[in-house]
């Protein structure tokens, strides 16, 4: 029992974790993490991109990031990019031209410092394996089983960059599986906290039973 003791209290540490996921497409990694805040109905995202103009990117010559969108959460209210600031939201989708306003179930960061050559700064083109990070906030009814179908948009001196559109995988979810219709179907599972929870009853019942075997 004292095995089973320890390896509840191992999975109720993991499990109150923040949720975790990564991506990687074409030489380049998006990591996303969520975590929650004081707001109950506010979640807090960090996306971490690494391997910008890397030796594995085939298109080594992106000078920024035009847009980066994901789709809804349940009772979607609005999110709002804590970092960088450069980045206004938009209440709709992202294609190659940018974000587009009133495509359902999805919002987009729009970069506003884009220049007359659509080249927006913050990638530079000649540092190699560049990383981009990305704080936002979404404030939703509910992230249960939130798998973000997520889009970016890349600029530089190529005529065009692939547009990835695919789910980062967060909450359960499938990394890169296509999203025709988001929100994504995916597999609902608790979220960290519900989690947590789950694991110290395991604990409170797991002690239980050692203490009845003992006695």
């Amino acid at each position: 029992m004292r095995t089973l003791t320890s390896a509840a209290i191992a999975a109720l540490l993991f499990l109150a974790g923040p949720a975790h996921a990564v991506l990687t497409v074409e030489g380049i990694t998006y990591t996303l993490t969520e975590a929650n805040t004081a707001d109950p109905l506010t979640d807090r995202f960090t996306l971490s991109i690494t391997g910008i103009n890397g030796a594995l990117d085939p298109k080594p010559t992106r000078t920024g990031i035009d847009a980066i969108a994901f789709n809804q959460p349940t009772g979607f209210t609005t999110a709002t990019m804590i970092s960088p600031g450069n980045y206004d939201l938009v209440l709709g989708g992202l294609d190659s031209d940018g974000c587009k306003q009133n495509a359902a179930n999805f919002f987009c960061f729009d970069n506003t410092l884009i220049d007359e050559n659509n080249n927006p700064p913050g990638i530079p083109a000649t540092l190699i394996g560049s990383t981009a990070t990305y704080v936002f906030d979404i404030t939703a009814a509910d992230f249960t089983g939130y798998n973000p179908s997520f889009k970016i948009n890349y600029v530089g001196a190529a005529n065009n960059y692939d547009l990835v559109s695919l789910t980062i995988g967060l909450n359960g979810g499938t990394p890169g599986q296509q999203c025709a219709t988001p929100p994504c179907d995916v597999t609902t599972v608790p979220e960290p906290g519900s989690l947590a929870l789950l694991g110290g009853a395991l604990l409170s019942g797991g002690l239980a039973l050692r203490r009845r075997r003992q006695g």
